[in-house]
């Protein structure tokens, strides 16, 4: 029987001796170069699967299967199983693009079919829309990269940036004609954020998040927004996008509506965006206004955050509409004019010479001022701090002390109140009285007089007629700053304060002083010698 078999394989087919002629005689074609618009990918492909056909061959068993071994047997299968899954892959390497036909769905995958080739698989979640639907159904046709090769089986993953060319041109177009894109946000760093805008991976600056500077780019994280291409470079692979600019657009339009119902002195709801040390702003409907910190109340505050935080909504009236830079508008907004003015309840209430008690707001190199009503401030001048002289009003008192003064001074139309913490020199001049002898001490000299501080705080001024030295006499050598004295009071005037002293008085009611105490212990008689002389006794 095998013999039989033998014979009948080795017997000659005279169809092959037929054919064989016919080639021997066939004219042969002479191979002509043909330009083909083979892909380096392709011919990569072709290559691959020339080697792996290659590799197939030299795995075709050199002996007869009954003559193997078990262990040539193994290793034969294992050789013929890794070539079976090689052709079967058709060459597929990761990061190729493929083209792919959806034909069927589990829990989280897609399987696609690439055109015969090896099954592939994509997750589910590449193809998920903002709703968190699958965006494909069966049958559809998507593009795709391989991700890997593992037994056969090719896992693959969305396609996306710059290798697309239909993602990168409508990306250039959407350049070129300066129209909005939607984007979605896919990370953020201390520079911007990273966004897939067309497929295409893209970078927004900083700067061009927001109308101002955005402190916390990754609160965008995830989010779809609208953006506009600021650059596209090397062929889609640089792309910059800019939200700022969509932003500023939709504000100028908000803004163009509003001015045209937007009126000074009109009233509208605020509500607080961003507070500064100069002010807040405040959003009126889709613009912004700056309430600065001195329209935010009648009170003295230093920050605004004293009385307003952000997103507090509060009224406020239109005070001016300026142009601004860039053609954009400056809006000027307060808060304190909706409310009663305080400086009318103070002129109502508030009387010269009254006593008032306040805390102290501000200390400046001339006085100190004190709140005395919400909204009030009152100025103590630095002399009026002490009867004694200051230099630094900071040396008595501080910012929060609370005192009590006295009202000196009313100038409603100014809006200015003047206090004092002394008595004031209309109370001082009106202790004294016509011929009253005091004791004070020099602080000035002028040509014209002396400046004496009495002991009662109250200052006076001795004319150079009353000084008691002869005409056009240098006062300078005949007195000292510091030096302490005796004077008669002339005139105290209750209404200014002002008050006129003498020594040269003083010298006289001194010696008719004497001169009365003289008489009344002789009786009269001058036989001791003339009152001038006793006089000049009794000073020695």
């Amino acid at each position: 029987m095998e013999n039989q078999v033998e014979e009948t394989t080795n017997t000659p087919n005279p169809s092959d001796d037929l054919a064989e002629n016919q080639a021997a005689a066939a004219p042969q074609e002479v191979a002509t170069p043909v330009a083909t618009d083979v892909s380096e990918g392709e011919a990569a492909d072709a290559e691959s699967t020339g080697s792996e056909n290659a590799s197939a061959d030299s795995a075709a068993p050199s002996l007869p299967e009954d003559e193997m071994s078990f262990a040539e047997l193994f290793a034969l299968a294992e050789k013929q199983s890794k070539s079976t899954t090689k052709r079967s892959t058709g060459g597929m390497r990761p990061g190729k693009i493929v083209q792919a036909k959806v034909v069927g769905f589990s829990h989280d995958s897609i399987f696609v079919d690439m055109g015969g080739k090896a099954e592939g698989v994509i997750s589910k979640a590449d193809f998920l829309d903002e709703n968190g639907e699958v965006s494909v159904g069966e049958g559809d046709e998507i593009e795709a990269r391989v991700v890997s090769v593992e037994g056969g089986q090719v896992k693959l993953g969305k396609a996306i940036g710059a290798d697309s060319a239909k993602n990168r041109e409508t990306v250039r177009l959407a350049f070129e004609a300066g129209l909005p894109i939607e984007g979605k946000v896919t990370g953020s760093n201390k520079g911007g954020l990273e966004v897939e805008v067309g497929g295409l991976r893209a970078f927004c600056p900083i700067s061009q998040i927001e109308l101002r500077f955005c402190n916390d780019p990754s609160q965008y994280l995830g989010q779809r927004l609208q953006f506009k291409i600021s650059e596209f470079k090397n062929n889609g692979r640089n792309v910059v996008v800019s939200r700022r600019s969509i932003l500023e657009e939709e504000k100028q339009k908000k803004l163009d509506e509003l001015m045209g119902r937007l009126e000074v002195g009109q009233v509208c709801i605020g509500k607080v965006t961003t507070l500064k040390d100069y002010g807040a702003f405040m959003d009126i409907g889709g613009i912004e206004g700056l309430v600065h910190v001195s329209e935010i109340t009648h009170e003295h505050i230093k920050k605004p955050r004293e009385k307003l935080s952000v997103g507090e909504e509060t009224s406020v009236k239109i005070l001016k509409i300026e142009d601004g830079k860039n053609g954009a508008k400056k809006i000027s907004l307060s808060i304190k004019a909706l409310h009663d003015d305080p400086w009318k309840a103070a002129e109502a209430s508030l009387k010269n010479g009254q006593k008032v008690r306040g805390r102290i707001q501000r200390i400046q190199d001339f006085g100190v001022f004190v709140e005395i009503m919400p909204g009030i401030d009152g100025l103590i001048h630095v002399s009026n701090l002490s009867n004694e002289r200051v230099k630094n009003p900071r040396d008595l008192v501080k910012e929060g002390d609370e005192v009590e003064a006295t009202v000196i001074a009313l100038d409603w139309k100014k809006r200015r109140i003047g206090l004092s913490l002394v008595k004031t020199r209309q109370q001082l001049a009106g202790e004294l009285g016509s011929g009253q002898i005091c004791t004070g001490t020099i602080e000035k000299i002028e040509s014209f007089g002396l400046f004496v501080q009495l002991d009662s705080g109250a200052r006076g001024l001795v004319p150079s007629a009353e000084t008691g030295t002869s005409r056009g006499s240098d006062l300078t050598k005949e007195f000292k700053v510091g030096q302490q004295l005796k004077v008669s009071v002339i005139e105290a005037e209750k209404k200014s304060g002002r008050i006129r002293l003498s020594i040269r008085r003083v010298a006289e009611a001194e010696e008719r002083a004497l001169y009365a105490n003289y008489m009344d212990k002789e009786g009269g008689n001058s036989g001791l010698g003339t009152f001038a002389d006793l006089f000049k006794g009794k000073l020695k």
